[in-house]
C-alpha cells in the first residue's frame, strides 16, 4: 500500500495510540503541528484517504469516528 508522509504520519499516530481515543486537536498538533480550528475538514479528508487505502476489497474499518471526539485505531 502506498501512503502519503501525511497519511503514514497519521496511521503511525494512530497505531501507536490503538484503543486509544485520540481527539481532534491532538492529532493537528502531532501531524501538522498546530490546530486549524473546529471549521477544518482536513483531518476528516486524510482519515478518509486512509480509510479507502486500508479498507479495500470489503475489508472491515480499522479507524472508528468518536463523533465530537476524535478517531481510534480499532485493536484487532
Amino acid at each position: 500500500m502506498e501512503l502519503t508522509k501525511t497519511e503514514f504520519d497519521l496511521l503511525e499516530l494512530l497505531a501507536r495510540n490503538t484503543g486509544v481515543v485520540l481527539s481532534h486537536s491532538s492529532i493537528y498538533d502531532a501531524i501538522w503541528g498546530y490546530d486549524f480550528g473546529p471549521d477544518s475538514k482536513a483531518l476528516a479528508v486524510y482519515i478518509g484517504y486512509l480509510r479507502r487505502k486500508t479498507e479495500e476489497g470489503n475489508e472491515s474499518r480499522i479507524i472508528q469516528t468518536v463523533r465530537g471526539v476524535g478517531y481510534s485505531l480499532r485493536a484487532s
